[in-house]
């Protein structure tokens, strides 16, 4: 029951501070948002993904020739 108690009060004090910094944490996500240049990541994050699936086409391809030489 001690540890219960002590978990309820540590907890409330959690919640006030969130409450507190709440109102600051829109200000915040707003200046990291205008920080990051959107644009350059969505070129890497398509870059990337087109690597990957490159890369995975061409495991596949290799699985094919080997089994069209198999067959052969």
């Amino acid at each position: 029951m001690k540890y219960r108690k002590t978990a309820l009060r540590f907890g409330a004090a959690l919640a006030v501070a969130a409450v507190a910094t709440s109102a600051n944490a829109a200000g915040a996500f707003d200046t990291i948002a205008a920080s990051v240049d959107f644009d350059s990541v969505a070129t890497w994050v398509g870059t990337i993904g087109i690597a990957i699936v490159g890369i995975a086409m061409a495991f596949k391809a290799i699985d094919l020739a080997k089994r069209g030489v198999r067959k052969a």
